[in-house]
Parts: C-alpha cells; sequence; structure tokens
C-alpha cells in the first residue's frame, strides 16, 4: 500500500466508554423541552459549583441545588434504565422540578433587581445572570414538556 492510498481510507474513530460518552448518550436521548429543562437545572447546578462553593461570590440557595439535582438524576436515571418503580411518573417529576426552578428564578429575578443586584461587583452579577438563565430555561423546558404529547 502506498501512502496515498492509506491517506485515503478513514482511520477508525477511537470510542470513549468513560463517563462523558455515557452523559453525551443520555443527552442524545431527551426530548426537546425536556433538554432544556434538564440542561437547565444542570447550568443551575453549574452556577452553584462554580458561584457558590468555589468562589463564593452569588449564593443559589439549597432549595434551587436540591431542586436542580433531583431533576439531573432523574433524567440520568430514567435514561439509563433505572427508572423502573418509581412512586412518581418521570415526566411529572421533571415537568414540575422544572417549573418550579423556572417560576422562583424569575421570583428571584425581580426580587433582586429591585435589591440593586446589578450594582454589586462583576462575579455577582455574573453568577446572578448565570443563575437567572439556567434556572428559566428549565421553566420552559418543563412548560414545551407539558404542551407536548411525550418524550
Amino acid at each position: 500500500m502506498t501512502d496515498h492510498e492509506s491517506a485515503e481510507q478513514p482511520e477508525a474513530a477511537p470510542t470513549d466508554s468513560g463517563i462523558g460518552s455515557e452523559l453525551s448518550s443520555t443527552v442524545a436521548k431527551l426530548g426537546a423541552g425536556e433538554k432544556l429543562a434538564v440542561l437547565g437545572a444542570a447550568g443551575l447546578l453549574a452556577v452553584w459549583l462554580v458561584f457558590d462553593l468555589l468562589i463564593d461570590e452569588y449564593s443559589t440557595g439549597d432549595m434551587m441545588f436540591v431542586l436542580a439535582l433531583v431533576v439531573v438524576v432523574a433524567a440520568y436515571k430514567h435514561h439509563t434504565g433505572g427508572s423502573e418503580g418509581w412512586s412518581i411518573d418521570y415526566r411529572t417529576l421533571v415537568i414540575v422540578g422544572g417549573a418550579l426552578l423556572g417560576i422562583l428564578g424569575g421570583y428571584y429575578l425581580i426580587e433582586e433587581v429591585r435589591g440593586d443586584i446589578f450594582d454589586a461587583d462583576a462575579a455577582t452579577v455574573i453568577g446572578a445572570l448565570a443563575f437567572y438563565v439556567a434556572s428559566i430555561t428549565s421553566g420552559i423546558g418543563s412548560w414545551q414538556m407539558s404542551r407536548g404529547s411525550s418524550s
């Protein structure tokens, strides 16, 4: 075989067998509204990790953290086959959890705008904006799920 012939044949792509490929395959299984609800909740967990836990500039609150964690873990368990025997339907869990995240995120946005959150330091403002976007995105996704027929 010449160098020219070997260059024409594509090489086999490396396969990932780690948690990253498992998570990406789980995300690929999500419906459109479900994806917004779950990724919004995951974004809220990222805001908690960076702005609350690591740099201690903006607190998301315990209730928002727990709701986001419930939505993300429920989606992961459901799409990897671990949701048999749950007492609450998966769709109901994600719709209610995402809706609560969206409603509370909107409420906190209004309260913090009234309290001049945007006069704070840059890290606090960035954390707050990321929090609002993530929580309201989750709420929009749950609203889309509630209007859809199935996931």
